[in-house]
């Protein structure tokens, strides 16, 4: 899977010491565009690693094995951390100064060094001292206040979005920490946290839901009551459905009605999220009825000719495998965005590619996921500890 061309990170090496999707998945950007990650865990593996997603989140790297708490794994640690340039960790923030691997003392040792460290809450936060993780941040960041659903009051987010948030945040500002060691020389500390993740998806627009307007509910809730987005699904013929837009920015050549065959004054796509709920009750059971008359394939051709923003809503799975004899869709295929990697437990497994394309230095999907410990005499045997040295702190 290693491109014969060296990626943009070739020669950059990362220790991860991180638990969880942020800094795992934050890690991989980094991992599959050349540079070298080694995977510290604890005797016996992360914990983390019976999460279903492990297996493409720490694929691409190597594993050692370290006990930090005993003096020789600590002392081996601080060996691999003088000839790295980027460390990620995301322990609760004076975790990793109690280990005696914390910013101040490895920095000193190694000033290059990009540390990298994304808790939960970042240091010096009420809850900083407390364990986090993405469902408690999401509750503590009002996050599953302003998530309307099915019901009123607060609604847990399936996407774990703080974690997804932050997953961008740690390469980014390791990038960037690394752009600025070329002019300094230095490394310096990049912190970052899930809760700044929160922040970052909310896109800095707030709403007192409970000072709201009546409207609120309804054009932004997913499903109680039905939101003008929930209310442009459609199924059409064979249990297949589309998703209708009112946003093509270009201007309908016929409205959805007049394709569909449907005789309703109020058939301009803007006018109709401003009507009332009493007055969408009228028309929606008739355009549902029109969309189920027609093939979603048909639909989606006949609004696409006239200007209509539209998509056929298929499954995951549909796109994963979409191709003849399940093979993945051509248009991922084609991107590089589907691929075989042969998981040390699950086997061949089918998991998203690179999403980043560079032309001059491609990225690359570099190895499954290693096992606890997999490059244990290979890593730790460069430094000069034999396989008897490491059967006391790996």
């Amino acid at each position: 899977m290693i491109p014969a061309v060296p990626g943009a990170l070739d020669g950059v090496r990362v220790l991860d010491l991180s638990w969880g999707i942020a800094g795992s998945l934050g890690v991989l950007m980094l991992a599959e565009q050349g540079a070298d990650v080694v995977k510290v865990e604890p005797p016996g593996g992360d914990p983390f690693r019976g999460y279903t997603g492990y297996a493409v989140w720490n694929r691409s790297r190597r594993s050692v094995t370290l006990d930090l708490k005993h003096p020789e794994g600590q002392a081996a640690f601080h060996k691999l951390a003088a000839g790295a340039d980027v460390l990620v960790e995301t322990f609760r923030p004076g975790v990793t100064d109690r280990l005696g691997i914390g910013y101040d003392a490895v920095h000193a040792e190694n000033p290059r060094l990009v540390y990298c460290s994304c808790p939960a809450y970042p240091e010096g936060h009420r809850l900083a001292d407390r364990p986090g993780y993405d469902a408690l941040v999401q509750a503590a960041s009002g996050q599953q206040w302003e998530q309307p659903g099915w019901r009123l009051g607060p609604i847990f987010l399936h996407m774990p979005m703080p974690s997804m948030a932050a997953m961008f945040l740690v390469p980014t500002g390791i990038l960037a920490a690394l752009i600025a060691r070329e002019e300094t020389g230095r490394g310096q500390h990049v912190r970052t946290s899930l809760l700044q993740g929160a922040f970052l998806y909310t896109t800095q627009i707030w709403t007192w839901a409970d000072k709201a307007p009546g409207d609120f509910w309804t054009t932004m809730s997913k499903s109680y009551p039905a939101g003008s987005h929930q209310e442009m699904i459609f199924e059409a013929a064979g249990g297949e459905w589309v998703h209708m837009s009112i946003m093509s920015g270009l201007a309908p050549v016929r409205s959805q009605d007049d394709i569909l065959g449907v005789d309703i004054e109020a058939s301009n796509n803007e006018r109709y999220a401003m009507l009332s709920e009493e007055e969408r009750a009228q028309i929606t059971p008739r355009r549902k009825a029109a969309y189920l008359a027609h093939e979603r394939d048909w639909i989606v051709d006949q609004f696409r000719e006239n200007n209509h923003a539209i998509e056929g809503i298929v499954p995951m799975g549909d796109s994963l495998g979409g191709g003849p004899d399940g093979a993945p869709h051509p248009q991922l295929a084609a991107n590089a965005m589907v691929a075989t990697v042969d998981d040390p437990e699950l086997g061949p497994t089918t998991q998203v590619g690179v999403p980043i394309h560079l032309a001059g230095t491609p990225g690359a999907i570099r190895g499954p996921r290693p096992t606890p410990g997999q490059h244990n005499e290979e890593i730790l045997g460069e430094l000069g500890y034999s396989a008897t040295d490491l059967k006391a702190f790996t």
